[in-house]
């Protein structure tokens, strides 16, 4: 179940440094003024699993998974008197009592319920990882306060998540007819991103148009990340973008169409490390936020089930068998050049560099997404798990 639909806006999350380090492990956190009570969902050994109920009180933690971490994705359900759960429509079966169930369809026809979950990004590495439930307060639901891998993170921003696409179906002639493009909320403050450093101090000055990615930890250093072209721009914690400019980052929904102003400070292969000193969101301006957004989430192979994609803003991670195989960088154009083809397609290259491929998009409903290759032929059809 890693991903089965985009998720829909629903609460916050919050970015925050935890007081003490979390063991290995997933742990789950109540900083809530109620007693919640925590379900889990993970890729098992034969199926999608799901655990419960773990009753925590406020101020106390609960290690729900012990031991290193051998997945990226977790997923949890977090009930407690008077406030409702929001969750994400990963959906698990769940019964009143304490349960381990395995799989996570036909919940209602086996005597479970199907209960919507929320989804836990541990990030790429992690062996252990801390969840926070926070109470905002006057909401109907807590948000979360996500501690970070392998050191706290820093600072803390509300972020909002985009709603998920619509359908969005290809007819014969292999072309697409979208709505007008979607906005994304921006929930942070102009002044906060911006730094009034001076240009050109720290590498050569550039401004250009980008996709947000989000901010993340990687190999223990935090960054916020942009996709520009066939280029990935990160800006790092603890670097020379303030660490307020990148704070308020965190407010940003991936895949944010913005305009940056920075300076480059090393490239290698198609990634660059770039001081970021101003950020102007720019909504509406992405043409294809639609069918972006139709293509976000989780996605199997349709002749291999063990053959497994995440897509998530402009990145795409793969799985076999439930282990991570890679990353590749998309983003959309509307022909493959020079082999042709109708569009739109997706431009792709491997994370680190290398050649780059093309798919035509035949289909992307929801619920099925269908690439042809117009150089080498074939077509590549994947589903929602």
């Amino acid at each position: 179940m890693l991903g089965r639909i985009a998720p829909a806006l629903a609460g916050a999350a919050v970015l925050a440094a935890l007081a003490a380090p979390a063991l290995a492990g997933l742990e789950i956190c109540n900083e809530t003024d109620l007693q919640q009570s925590v379900a889990i969902g993970y890729k098992g050994d034969r199926d999608w699993t799901s655990e419960g109920w773990w009753n925590i009180d406020p101020g106390d933690c609960a290690l729900v998974v012990d031991g290193d971490l051998k997945q990226r994705y977790y997923y949890y359900r977090a009930e407690s008197d008077g406030r409702e759960f929001q969750g994400q429509r990963y959906v698990f079966c769940t019964q009143t009592e304490v349960f381990t169930i395995v799989g996570d369809t036909d919940c209602e026809d086996r005597g479970f319920a199907a209960q919507e979950f929320r989804e836990i990004d541990t990030g790429a590495t992690a062996t252990k990882f801390t969840l926070s439930l926070v109470d905002t307060g006057g909401g109907s639901q807590p948000t979360t306060k996500i501690g970070g891998k392998s050191g706290p993170a820093s600072g803390t921003a509300t972020i909002e998540t985009p709603p998920p696409g619509p359908r969005i179906v290809s007819d014969d002639t292999q072309s697409l007819t979208q709505p007008p493009p979607e906005t994304l909320p921006v929930t942070v403050s102009l002044e906060d991103l911006s730094s009034g450093m001076a240009p050109g101090h720290h590498g050569d000055a550039f401004t250009t148009d980008a996709l947000f990615q989000g901010c993340e930890i990687e190999d223990g250093r935090e960054y916020c990340g942009f996709h520009a072209g066939e280029w990935k721009l990160r800006a790092f914690h603890k670097g020379p973008t303030p660490n307020e400019l990148l704070y308020a980052l965190e407010g940003m929904a991936v895949n944010s169409p913005v305009e940056i102003e920075g300076d480059v400070v090393e490239a290698a292969g198609n990634q660059m490390a770039v001081v970021v000193r101003e950020v102007r969101p720019k909504p509406g301006a992405d043409r294809d936020s639609q069918l972006r957004a139709a293509l976000q989430g989780d996605w199997v192979d349709s002749g291999d089930a063990g053959a497994e994609i995440t897509v998530r803003g402009s990145e795409i991670y793969r799985r076999s068998e439930g282990t991570f195989a890679g990353a590749a960088f998309w983003r959309i154009a509307r022909t493959c050049d020079p082999a042709g083809g109708k569009g739109p397609v997706i431009l792709q290259t491997e994370a680190g560099g290398g050649r780059t491929a093309c798919f035509v998009i035949t289909a992307a409903d929801g619920r099925r997404l269908e690439l042809a290759d117009p150089r080498h032929g074939g077509a590549l059809r994947y589903r929602r798990p």
